[in-house]
């Protein structure tokens, strides 16, 4: 259902995004440079959805207008957290038994894909329409601070699991100018097929007995709905 509504909307903004590029004077026309940043909220879909409630992360872009078209080449990057957990413990055992540190794990997912948009940031309010192809990379980071320092930082961290995996994407949005500087808010929304990744969940890092680690990853498909606000601008 959710692939059905993101091609329906990539359909509804396409077809007044040709009729506007057909009636476009040279004005109006694609930036040769676009860039923007956005924060963004990911509701997991399909299987995904069984296991992480919600992803928050932050994403930027960068595009360059492909000669006389309307079609600009972007590229995107983007780091998401879908959870995250603190532990605090001693340092060791004997005089490091006084010293409290604080282990925090963190899963997290990064993004990047290469694709084509039609769409610009103008004047007045524009839709784009896009998709690309790239990678979702998930990894589970467990890092150690003391426990009167921020978690940044740290002393020592580790990555206790990761899987990359082939990623395909379809977005739209709204450019929607703020002042006369060429900045415009960007609100839109992408859908994620991230395909089949093995990755770990706030639930599946126990402890046993002897108070080792037991690592219990999942497998599933990973596909993702985004929904982002940020600020984009355009360059001749």
């Amino acid at each position: 259902m959710q692939r059905v509504i993101v091609a329906a909307l990539f359909a509804a903004l396409s077809a007044p995004l040709a009729a506007q590029y057909a009636a476009a004077t040279p004005a109006e026309t694609p930036k040769a440079l676009v860039a923007g940043g956005s924060l963004h909220y990911g509701a997991p879909q399909g299987d995904f959805a069984n296991n992480v409630n919600a992803v928050f992360g932050v994403g930027g872009y960068v595009g360059m207008r492909l000669g006389s078209s309307p079609f600009v080449l972007r590229g995107d990057l983007a780091y998401s957290i879908y959870g995250s957990e603190t532990l605090r413990t001693p340092l060791g055992s004997g005089p490091l038994g006084l010293i409290r540190v604080d282990v925090n794990t963190t899963n997290n997912i990064l993004t990047g894909g290469l694709g084509l948009q039609m769409g610009h940031p103008g004047r007045s309010v524009n839709p784009y329409v896009g998709g690309s192809v790239g990678f979702s990379y998930f990894f589970t980071e467990s890092s150690v601070s003391g426990s009167s320092q921020s978690s940044s930082e740290v002393f020592a961290s580790s990555t206790n699991m990761d899987d990359g995996t082939f990623a395909k994407t379809l977005f739209g949005g709204l450019y929607i100018p703020v002042g006369s500087s060429g900045a415009a808010m960007d609100v839109g929304v992408k859908y994620h097929w991230n395909g089949e990744a093995l990755y770990l969940t706030e639930r599946d890092i126990t402890f046993d007995s002897s108070g080792n680690p037991v690592l219990s990853p999942r497998r599933s498909r990973a596909d993702l709905l985004t929904i982002q606000v940020g600020v984009s601008f355009g360059r001749r």
